[in-house]
C-alpha cells in the first residue's frame, strides 16, 4: 500500500491537491443548497412586495413558470413606497450587522482572496443573503451573483478554518464555493467555475490554481441546485438563430466600439453617483439605501421594467417584441436604476443588470442595422446575445466568462463567432481602469495573494539531486539502541537529527536533539527507553528526483530544520540528510545567477 501511495504520488499532485479535491465538493454541495434557499426565498419576496402589493408581473424568460399573465404596476404610490421601505431595511441590517456587505458583493470576494488570505467573517454571507433578497424582491435593480457568490464562499473560508487549512487552500476553497453559487444560480457551470478565476484581475490573467477547485465545485452545485428546480435554461432562443454571414462581421466590430462607449458611461455614472451624490450626503449610512430606493421608484413610475434582474425583458428582446426606443430607454435606464439602488449601499450583484444593459443595447442595434442592411442582417435579435456577453465582458474584464456563460444560459453556441468577436475587441477597448470591480489588479504578479510565488518557481526548478551532499556525514541509528548509548552517539555527532532504522536497515522514524531533551527531562525510566521509543513517525521523506518546492513543503509542515532523502528503488534505504539551510542556499545561488544572467542581456 505505501509503494502504490508513493507511486500516485509521483503521477499526482496529492500533496498540493488532493485534500482540495475532497473538500471541493462539500463547499459545492452547500453552494448548491444556499443557491436554492436564495432562489425560493426571493421568488416568494417578489411574488409579495412586486406582485400582490404594486401589481406588477414580469414576463417569464426560458424554462421559467409563472403563475400570473404578465402585467405592469397597478399601484403607482407602492413603486415609490416599496423599493424605499426595502432601501430602509437593507441599510439598517447591512450597516448594523455587517457593513462590509455593502454594494455588490463579488468585490469583497475579490478583495478577500487578494488582501484578507481568503477569510470572510461568518456572518457576511447570511446578511449579504437576506439584504439582497429586500434589495432585488423590492425592485431594487441588481444581481443575484454577489449575494451568491459569498454564500459558497463564506463556507468554504469557514471550512477551511474549522480544518485548519492552508491559507492558499483556504483562498482556493472560497473560490470553489463562490463558482458553485454562480454556477448554480444562473445555470452556468462552466460559467461560474471560469468568472471567479477570471474576475481576480483587471487583464486576462486567469488563477490557474483555482480552475480545478472551481469546477468540482460548480458541477456539484449546479447539480444540486438542478434536483432541486430542474435544468431548464435561463433563456431561450429561437430556432435557426445563428451566425451564418461573415458580412455581419464589420457590423460586429462596430458593436464592440459601441458597447465600449456605453461601458464607460455605465462605470463612470455607477462610481460617480457613489463618490459624488451619495457618499457626500449627510445623512447617516444606513438612510441612503432608502433614498436610493424612492429615486429608483420615481425612474420606475415610467418605466417599471427596470426593476429587479429584468430576466424576462430580456427574454422579450430576444423573441424581437420591444420597440427601438423602448430598448434605447431601458438601456440607459438600467446604468441609472442600477448606480441608484447599488451606489446608495443597497446590496445585491452587477451581473444581472450588465446582462439587461448589453441586451438592450444589443436589441437597438439589431434593428438598426436591419432597417439599413435588411439583406446582410436577417435575424437582429441575434445581437441580443452577443450583447449580453459583449458589453459585461468589457465592463467586468472578463470574456472567457462572458462569452461561454451567455451561450449557457441560453443553451445555444450558434453565436459563438461574433461573440469572441465582440468580447475580445471590447476588452481591449475600454481601459483596464474602467470595471465594476475596482478591488481587480492588473496582474498575477501584482496580487499579494501571490507575493513568494518567484521563490517557489525557483524551487520548482531545482532538484533535491542537484544539492544533497553525499559527503555530509549522518548517523542511523538501530530502533533497539538504548538510551544510555544514544547519548553516547548524540554527545559525538554534529548532526541535530537522527534517522532510526529497523535491522534490515530500513527506515522507521526519526528524533531530533529537542525529543532527546524531553527523554531526559521525563520520569527517570531512561534504562527502559530505547531509539523507537522517541522516535516520531511516520517519517516525511524527500527523494532526490524531488524539487526544493516540495522539499520546503515539508519542512514547514512540522517544522524541521532536516529531512532524510531516500533511494526511490530501495523502500526505507535513506541516501542521506537535506537541510533547510541548503533549500535557501541554493534559492539565493540561484537569484544571484538568473539576475546575472538578466543584467548580461
Amino acid at each position: 500500500m505505501r509503494r502504490l501511495i508513493e507511486h500516485l504520488r509521483s503521477i499526482f499532485d496529492t500533496e498540493a491537491s488532493g485534500r482540495l479535491i475532497v473538500f471541493a465538493p462539500l463547499v459545492g454541495i452547500v453552494a448548491g443548497l444556499g443557491a436554492a434557499a436564495f432562489f425560493y426565498l426571493l421568488n416568494i419576496t417578489q411574488d409579495f412586495a412586486l406582485g400582490h402589493v404594486e401589481g406588477y408581473y414580469p414576463p417569464s424568460a426560458g424554462s421559467e413558470i409563472i403563475d400570473h399573465r404578465p402585467q405592469l404596476p397597478t399601484n403607482w404610490w407602492a413603486v415609490l413606497l416599496v423599493p424605499s421601505i426595502g432601501g430602509l431595511l437593507c441599510g439598517i441590517l447591512v450597516y448594523g450587522f455587517a457593513p462590509e456587505a455593502e454594494g455588490h458583493g463579488t468585490d469583497a470576494l475579490v478583495k478577500a482572496f487578494h488582501r484578507l488570505t481568503g477569510k470572510i467573517r461568518i456572518r457576511v454571507p447570511f446578511v449579504k443573503a437576506i439584504a439582497s433578497i429586500i434589495t432585488i424582491g423590492t425592485g431594487g435593480s441588481a444581481g443575484r451573483e454577489g449575494p451568491i457568490a459569498q454564500i459558497g464562499a463564506g463556507f468554504g473560508s469557514y471550512m477551511s478554518d474549522k480544518l485548519g487549512l492552508s491559507e492558499r487552500d483556504r483562498r482556493l476553497l472560497m473560490m470553489a464555493g463562490a463558482a458553485g453559487g454562480i454556477g448554480a444560480i444562473f445555470r452556468a457551470p462552466l460559467g461560474g467555475a471560469l468568472f471567479v478565476s477570471e474576475v481576480l484581475y483587471s487583464s486576462t490573467a486567469l488563477e490557474a490554481a483555482a480552475v480545478i477547485p472551481c469546477f468540482i465545485g460548480s458541477i456539484t452545485a449546479y447539480t444540486v441546485f438542478a434536483l432541486i428546480f430542474g435544468q431548464g435554461l435561463a433563456f431561450s432562443t429561437p430556432v435557426g438563430l445563428e451566425f451564418s454571414n461573415m458580412a455581419e462581421l464589420p457590423l460586429y466590430l462596430v458593436f464592440a466600439l459601441l458597447c465600449s462607449l456605453v461601458g464607460y458611461v455605465y462605470v463612470l455614472t455607477f462610481y460617480g453617483l457613489r463618490n459624488k451624490f451619495f457618499r457626500k450626503l449627510p445623512i447617516p449610512n444606513m438612510l441612503k439605501p432608502a433614498l436610493g430606493g424612492l429615486l429608483l421608484g420615481v425612474l420606475v413610475l415610467e418605466f417599471p421594467q427596470l426593476m429587479s434582474g429584468g430576466y424576462g425583458w430580456i427574454q422579450q428582446a430576444i423573441d424581437g417584441r420591444l420597440t427601438f426606443t423602448l430598448l434605447l430607454f431601458l438601456c440607459f435606464g438600467k446604468i441609472l436604476a442600477t448606480s441608484l439602488t447599488i451606489s446608495s449601499g443597497g446590496s445585491g450583484g452587477v451581473f444581472a443588470p450588465s446582462l439587461f444593459i448589453g441586451a438592450m443595447l444589443g436589441g437597438a442595434f439589431g434593428i438598426v442595422c436591419e432597417h439599413f442592411f435588411p439583406n446582410i442582417v436577417t435575424h437582429p435579435e441575434a445581437f441580443v446575445l452577443v450583447g449580453m456577453g459583449g458589453f459585461f465582458s468589457g465592463v467586468a474584464r472578463v470574456p472567457l466568462t462572458a462569452m461561454l456563460m451567455v451561450c449557457e444560459m441560453s443553451g445555444s453556441y450558434g453565436l459563438l463567432l461574433p461573440l469572441m468577436l465582440v468580447c475580445i475587441v471590447n476588452v481591449a477597448l475600454l481601459s483596464s481602469r474602467w470595471s465594476l470591480y475596482e478591488e481587480q489588479v492588473p496582474a498575477i504578479v501584482d496580487s499579494p495573494a501571490h507575493q513568494g510565488d518567484f521563490v517557489v518557481d525557483v524551487l520548482e526548478q531545482i532538484q533535491v539531486r542537484d544539492v544533497m551532499d553525499l559527503d555530509r556525514k549522518f548517523e542511523l541509528v538501530p530502533e533497539n539502541m538504548p538510551l544510555q548509548q544514544i547519548l553516547r552517539v548524540a554527545s559525538y555527532s554534529a548532526c541535530s537529527y537522527f534517522p532510526v532504522v529497523n535491522p534490515e536497515n530500513k527506515l522507521v522514524g526519526i528524533f531530533s536533539l529537542r525529543d532527546l531533551r524531553a527523554v531526559l527531562t521525563g520520569n527517570r525510566s531512561g534504562s527502559l527507553i530505547v531509539a523507537a521509543d522517541i522516535a516520531s513517525h511516520p517519517v516525511l521523506t524527500v527523494v532526490p528526483t524531488d524539487d526544493l518546492h516540495t522539499a520546503l513543503r515539508r519542512f514547514t509542515r512540522k517544522n524541521i530544520e532536516d529531512i532524510p532523502i531516500v533511494d526511490p528503488e530501495i523502500e526505507g534505504s535513506v541516501l542521506g540528510m537535506l537541510s533547510r539551510r541548503d533549500v535557501i542556499s541554493a534559492y539565493h545561488d540561484r537569484v544571484t545567477e538568473l539576475r546575472h544572467e538578466h543584467e548580461e542581456t
